[in-house]
Order: structure tokens, then sequence, then C-alpha cells
């Protein structure tokens, strides 16, 4: 039968030194939650391209233009999903 090694646990401190540990950590916490705001906001600013391509679509209620599959929202976000040749398990892989 194969041993497993257990992983050792973090060590056991007084009340003032987790506290002293959790503030340093949650100094790196808002600082990451700072920096993914900051990267959300610089997506949102990134500029667009002009769709003047008329695409139509086939719907249930027939032809459909692009503009009105997204309720007649002026912006549309797309995001690459690319998958490795030979890769299965969509969605969890790619």
């Amino acid at each position: 039968m194969k041993r497993t090694k257990k992983k050792a646990l973090p060590k056991i401190v007084s009340q003032k030194e987790w506290q002293t540990a959790h503030n340093k950590l949650l100094k790196k916490e808002k600082a990451a939650t700072r920096a993914r705001d900051a990267l959300a906001a610089e997506r949102r600013r990134q500029p667009m391209v002009e769709i003047e391509k008329e695409y139509v679509f086939e719907g249930p209620e027939g032809k459909v233009a692009l503009l009105d599959l997204f309720e007649g929202r002026r912006q549309l976000i797309v995001y690459h999903f690319m998958f490795a040749p030979g890769v299965d398990g969509w969605p969890e892989a790619g």
C-alpha cells in the first residue's frame, strides 16, 4: 500500500500575530481587486470596430439583422475561446 504524505498545516499563532498576518493579506487582496477593476475599466475603454457589413441570420421568427439579435444594443463584446487540436471536454477544456 502506498503511503501518502500529509500536508503540513499552517502554524498556530496568537490572535495578535494572526491579525497582523491577516491585515497584510488583506492589503494584497485589496491591491489585487484594484488592479482587476483597473483592467476591467481599461477593457471598457478599448477602441471599437464598426460592423459595416449587413449580416442576416435565420431565427425562429424568420430573417433577423445582427442588431436585432441583441435587442437594439449598439455594442457587442466578443471573446474568442479556441480549442487545441484533439481537445475534448468543452466547456471545461480548451
